[in-house]
Formats: C-alpha cells, sequence, structure tokens
C-alpha cells in the first residue's frame, strides 16, 4: 500500500535535507535500526528539532509527529526548543499547529508545568485524546476536571469556562457511557454539577435501579454543599417516578426526608398502606427506618399528614 502522504519526501530538497528527511521517516515508521533490522532507544532528538526551523512544511510536520512518539524519552532536549514549537501553534497559517500544541503540552506536563501543559493540551484539540492511557493524559484529564469545577464552584455571573475545556469533559462523560462506566459518569457528573449528565447516565446506564442506588448514595454522604444537595435530590426523585423501573419507596423516602419533604413521605406511606401485603411489609420497613434517623419534628409532620387516615379507616370498619 501507498505510504502516507506526509512520509513521501518532498520535491525540491537539497541532498542535505534529502538525506535528513529520509533518516526522519525511517524514525517515525520504524524507529532506529540496528545492523540486524531490531529497533533501538534513539540516542538523540538533536536531528529531529534541528527540522522544525526548516523552510519545509513536510519536513517540520514530520519533525512534529516524530517528536510527539519520542518526547517521554528525550522531553529534556525537545525543552529547549519549546518557543520555536509554540511559534508553530501561534502561526495561524500552519496547518498542524494543533499538532504543535500537542507537543507543546507534552513538554510542559514533563516540565511539572501542569497549566501550561493542560492550555496547549486544549489547543490541540481533538489530538488530545482522552481515551488515551497513560499519566500524561490521566493527569491532564484530572487537571481539567478540577479547573471545570472550580470555574462551576463560582457564581453564574463570575463563571469564565473556555468552551474547549468544556468541549474536553463532554467527551470525557462521553467515553466513560460508551465503556460502560456509568458510576464513573455520575460521579463525574456530581463533582462537576452536571445535572443534565446525572440524568444521561441514569438514563443509558443498563442497570437503572442500581445507577439510582448509588446517586442516591452518593449524593447522601459526599455532596457537601447543601442547596446542589437538595437540587440533586430533587433529580433523583423525579428519576425515580420516571425512569420506567418499579420505585424504590425505600430511597425515594430517603430522598424526601434530607429534603425535609413531609407531604411526600406521607402520600408514598399512603399509597402502600392501600396495597397488598408486600407493601404494607415496606411501608413498616420505611417507617423504621425513618425512626432511626431521630429527626422527630420530621416525623411528627409525617404523622400529622397520616393521621386523617385513622378515623377514616375506623368509619368504615364500623360500616
Amino acid at each position: 500500500s501507498e505510504p502516507p502522504e506526509w512520509l513521501l519526501v518532498p520535491t525540491q530538497l537539497s541532498a542535505s535535507h534529502a538525506c535528513r528527511y529520509g533518516a526522519a521517516r525511517a524514525m517515525a515508521v520504524a524507529g532506529p535500526m540496528t545492523m540486524v533490522g531490531v529497533p533501538v532507544t534513539l540516542g538523540s532528538a538533536a536531528g529531529l528539532i534541528s527540522m522544525l526551523e526548516e523552510e519545509q512544511v513536510a519536513l517540520q510536520t514530520t519533525a512534529l509527529r516524530s517528536l510527539n512518539k519520542v518526547v517521554d524519552t528525550h522531553w529534556a532536549e525537545v525543552a529547549g526548543s519549546i518557543s520555536v514549537i509554540e511559534a508553530m501553534y501561534e502561526d495561524e497559517f500552519f496547518a498542524q499547529r494543533h499538532l504543535a500544541a500537542l507537543l507543546a503540552s507534552k513538554v510542559f506536563y514533563h516540565l511539572g508545568e501542569l497549566n501550561d501543559a493542560l492550555t496547549y493540551a486544549l489547543r490541540a484539540g481533538d489530538l488530545f485524546d482522552v481515551t488515551e492511557p497513560g499519566a500524561f493524559v490521566q493527569t491532564l484529564l484530572a487537571k481539567a476536571i478540577d479547573e471545570y469545577i472550580e470555574q462551576r464552584s463560582k457564581p453564574e455571573a463570575e463563571q469564565s469556562i473556555d468552551e474547549r475545556l468544556v468541549a474536553v469533559v463532554e467527551r470525557m462523560f462521553e467515553r466513560c457511557l460508551a465503556d460502560a462506566q456509568f458510576h464513573q459518569a455520575i460521579g463525574i457528573a456530581l463533582e462537576t454539577r452536571r445535572l443534565d449528565k446525572l440524568e444521561e447516565a441514569v438514563a443509558r446506564s443498563e442497570d437503572v435501579a442500581d445507577s439510582l442506588a448509588y446517586a442516591t448514595r452518593v449524593t447522601q454522604t459526599l455532596v457537601s454543599s447543601r442547596e446542589f444537595r437538595q437540587l440533586v435530590l430533587r433529580v433523583l426523585v423525579r428519576l425515580y417516578e420516571s425512569v420506567g423501573v418499579e420505585p424504590h419507596y425505600l430511597n425515594m423516602c430517603q430522598c424526601l426526608m434530607f429534603l425535609d419533604d413531609a407531604d411526600g413521605v406521607a402520600a408514598i406511606l399512603t399509597t402502600l398502606i392501600q396495597g397488598g401485603e408486600e407493601e404494607h411489609l415496606l411501608a413498616y420497613q420505611i417507617a423504621f427506618s425513618l425512626y432511626e434517623n431521630e429527626i422527630q419534628a420530621f416525623l411528627n409532620r409525617v404523622n400529622e399528614k397520616l393521621a386523617p387516615a385513622a378515623p377514616a379507616a375506623a368509619t368504615a370498619t364500623a360500616a
């Protein structure tokens, strides 16, 4: 098969350029070779680095592609030309500026400059692959989440969220859902305060009841903001009622208790009392669970909502 276009030697190169290009092309395809054809570790990236300042775009592109492959072991050498790489990204007419941004991000990552590393990773667009394994991607994803959470935690008027950061977070959600990592998606949704993504993760879950139970447990134990926790619990109650699975009344009542919604709990208990034996037993289980929380004022309000049913039941029995 024909080699990709970026590996073809450009025309009108000097003899020295053609020789250097041929060597770079060989490294890009298979890495340096020994006499018996076994790949060996590249001793120096100096040749590739020097190609970054060539006038031929094809040479620059080859150098960028090759350096992206070896930067983990030669980042100290590449760091000496970071200004050249940054200038390549800043050149809006350079076709491979996103590739230059990815290389710059990797260099800054190895230098421990995570803010700059994330900045250039976002500038790299889709070339920053959130599905790629390894410390580089995982570290910057964690950094991206932290930055996104920080911005989302501010009052809406003070939020200044880079659209490219939003795009990375969206790709992370999609990766979790595509890989059936629904609990992880729920956790990220709660961390980033994305109620829309929480609903999507539950709706697309293979086990909706399990995902709802997990979201309820995490919300009650780990969400520290009372205002946001109440918003989440309201969403969960609505999902329990609408997702098409048998309602988990115990979890629903726990959510309603955290919301201080005595009317909602009383309504569920009334529904269960009007059912059969299994529903009666579940009503007792919910009542004992509520009692164990020892919120007497809330229990009194629930009892008041249920109290009118007693005279009605007595009247029906007498008749």
